[in-house]
């Protein structure tokens, strides 16, 4: 009853969007939104429009000739506006394209006449600066103004989320009531199912067009990827593992954010587990994320939300067990307290708590500040870099270093890479569990944990590995990709781009691992422009429990377009080394890069970099940012669903003291053939017979005859002493 309730909702959305034509095409209402109108304003004189007949609109720049199409036309994707007579205004240099605009149910696609596009404006072809999708539209105000000589100016003003303004000029105020209210009827509609992506899936699936044999819903089990991590579940029995898979969520009645298989420790009773959820907020109790196996003592990681103690300090004993549970593991690090990563800031992790909030104050417990921002400060950073690129115009000086130092981007990213780092050796070095939570548990949990993960376990460092692993830690797991990313909805304090923050975590640790990961940056930039384009359905919602009753079945999963083989060879790294060794990433900021195919593609600089890397100027695979040294431990990452562990694969890389005796041997044959002998001028010579910046009498004297004396102690001994001034209460352990 349920799916057949569903396809008849699916019905009625296809014959929305068929009815959506009719009535942009018919005629227009008396009332229009006023100057500057929100975004969904057109949406009321859509509906009451409804009424007033089906005849075009008389003598309309906005009626659609018919058969209008044009060359990258997606399957499902139909005209249902064109303003003839429009022009584009550009701010550098100072013009006005002339052409038309077309408003599908996908995008805004405005067209210049071939060949009268300037030349140096051809970079914004190549950038499909003039194609905005309708997910990826922010803002779109209506301007009017009146010019000294008493004409009526109007504007469109439209702002994107990827940092474009599109300033686009119509003749008529019809041509602009026409516009708005397409872009409400397809960019917010309030109803997703009205959305492009099912449009867009029904045409395929009807047609067979492109259609793979993999389905991407399907590329995640929960089951088989608990079991590959040894963790007890129905396929493969595991008596030595302390954690089991558990079904209480099967309904999403316990927790409707969470997935229906949750890994929780053995030694929980579902009784247990229903008190545990309500005492964490929003019922997040702590769920398993990645497990080491036998490897690794089963050294886990763990998220949730926070507590709901508040100032009163309110108990929960069940929730205090469980904690104790994840902290002995399998009791071979019984005697260790348990690393609790508050990813929040600790002051505000203390107004949380004041709010009724709170955080783990239990005995072994060892609990600290990952320092990382909210919502808000990553949507004001974003903007900021976005402000920071836009500024930038060649030929000026400009301030673009104070600029993005200024936005604190880069430090909230160092944040995130810090707590990872935290967590990587935790598990790596101690063969401990951790614990990480925010406030929720959907934003910057599942930032720590699918980086940490990364790091952890080469199977996610595969192409296929990589999504799975955003469909584990990101889709099911809850993260509200519907209202960050503002899909379907207007715009509100909610949106922020956490996902985008994170894939530029990830670029950062391509950079420092290049052959580690099977995947390029391409990807990276993919997923960003597809987050926000509403054409598949993989990012439409906030939980599994929504996708797979509503999304699932009527639209179509990114992953089966990248996975197959044509596509995936797109982003196939060639430099890839399948090893299943660890990575551990450097927290330091001077081995950051600026993400530029992400920042700069819809500026000059951009397109001029692309042509750059296309001529062979830039190495398409970047050297390590990061010495690479041996990991601690290595981690199996054996094939999905196999439940069995390669014993040859954890093998711990050491080296012997005579490899480390010729090494110390070659590094002093190195350096003293650094040193020659002396040219015109005083310069020295090195091996490569490159002149030293240094004189031969600097390289060559003896380090006594230049010794110089021991500085003065400045500072008496006991100005070292421990701060006075420091609160005198019980510390936790504070992240800067």
């Amino acid at each position: 009853a349920a799916n057949a309730a569903l396809g008849a909702a699916a019905g009625a959305a296809g014959a929305a969007l068929s009815a959506v034509g009719g009535l942009l095409r018919s005629s227009a209402p008396a009332a229009s939104a006023a100057t500057s109108a929100p975004l969904g304003s057109g949406l009321a004189s859509l509906a009451s429009s409804s009424a007033a007949g089906a005849g075009l609109p008389p003598a309309s720049s906005s009626a659609v000739p018919p058969g209008t199409t044009f060359e990258d036309i997606l399957a499902g994707e139909k005209v249902h506006v064109v303003v003839k007579s429009c022009f584009l205004l550009v701010a550098n240099p100072l013009c006005e394209l002339r052409g038309r605009l077309l408003v599908t149910n996908y995008r805004l696609k405005f067209q210049t006449p071939k060949g009268t596009l300037r030349e140096e404006l051809h970079w914004m072809r190549e950038a499909s600066y003039f194609d905005v999708p309708m997910g990826i539209i922010e803002d779109i105000k209506e301007e009017k103004s009146t010019t000294v000589t008493g004409v009526l100016e109007l504007k469109l003003k439209v702002m994107t989320k990827d940092f474009r303004t599109l300033v686009l000029l119509p003749a008529t105020e019809e041509d602009c009531r026409y516009v708005l209210d397409a872009v409400a009827a397809f960019g917010v509609p309030g109803n997703p199912t009205l959305l492009f992506a099912f449009k867009h899936a029904e045409e395929v699936w009807g047609k067979r067009m492109g259609q793979s044999d993999l389905d991407g819903w399907n590329i995640y089990d929960p089951l088989q990827e608990y079991t590959r991590m040894g963790i007890e579940t129905e396929l493969f029995p595991t008596p030595g593992s302390p954690w089991r898979v558990s079904n209480i969520n099967a309904e999403y009645g316990l927790c409707s954010t969470y997935p229906a298989k949750l890994a929780v420790p053995r030694r929980m009773s579902e009784s247990d587990l229903r008190a545990v959820a309500g005492f964490r907020k929003r019922q997040r109790l702590p769920a398993m994320s990645w497990c080491g196996g036998p490897e690794l003592s089963f050294a886990s990681l763990w998220r949730c939300s926070q507590t709901t103690e508040g100032l009163m300090g309110q108990k929960c004993n069940e929730d205090q067990l469980m904690v104790e549970c994840i902290r002995r593991g399998s009791t071979s690090q019984a005697d260790r307290d348990l690393l609790v990563i508050d990813l929040r800031p600790w002051k505000s992790a203390w107004a949380n708590k004041a709010g009724g909030g709170g955080f783990e104050g239990y005995p072994k417990c060892r609990l600290v500040f990952g320092g990382i921002d909210n919502i808000h400060c990553v949507r004001d950073a974003w903007r900021a870099m976005g402000a920071a690129v836009n500024a930038v115009s060649e030929g000026e000086v400009g301030s673009w270093l104070k600029d993005v130092a200024n936005s604190s981007w880069y430090d909230y990213i160092g944040a995130i890479l810090g707590s990872t780092l935290k967590v990587v050796k935790e598990i790596l070095e101690h063969r401990s569990s951790v614990m990480v939570h925010c406030s929720d548990g959907w934003d910057r949990t599942a930032q720590a944990t699918s980086l940490s993960m990364l790091c952890l376990d080469s199977h996610y460092r595969t192409q296929a590995g990589f999504l799975r692993l955003i469909q584990k830690e990101w889709c099911s797991f809850g993260h509200r990709f519907r209202t960050r990313l503002a899909l379907g909805e207007p715009c509100s304090h909610e949106f922020s781009p956490v996902f985008i923050q994170w894939l530029e975590c990830v670029y950062q640790l391509y950079r420092q691992f290049p052959n580690a990961f099977e995947f390029t940056p391409a990807v990276l930039l993919r997923l960003a422009q597809e987050a926000l384009s509403n054409r598949y359905g993989t990012f439409l919602c906030d939980s599994e429990k929504e996708r797979s009753q509503k999304v699932m079945p009527f639209a179509i999963s990114l992953w089966s377009v990248l996975l197959r083989p044509e596509d995936a060879a797109t982003w196939r790294n060639p430099c890839y080394s399948p090893e299943r060794t660890p990575v551990t990433p450097s927290v330091c900021q001077a081995n950051y890069v600026i993400w530029e195919e992400y920042w700069w593609r819809f500026h000059p600089r951009g397109q001029r970099l692309k042509t750059a890397h296309i001529n062979g100027f830039q190495s398409s695979q970047p050297p390590p940012l990061v010495p690479t040294a041996p990991a601690p431990a290595a981690v199996a990452s054996p094939a999905a669903g196999s439940g069995t562990v390669d014993e040859a694969a954890f093998i711990v890389p050491s080296v012997s003291p005579s490899a480390g005796r010729a090494v110390a041997a070659e590094r002093e044959a190195l350096q003293s053939s650094s040193v020659a002998a002396p040219v015109a001028g005083g310069a020295a010579v090195g091996a490569a017979g490159v002149p030293s910046l240094f004189p031969s009498e600097e390289l060559t004297s003896s380090t006594t005859t230049n010794a110089r004396p021991p500085p003065k102690q400045v500072f008496a001994d006991d100005d070292d002493e421990e701060d006075v001034f420091a609160f005198p209460g019980k510390r936790f352990q504070k992240d800067s």
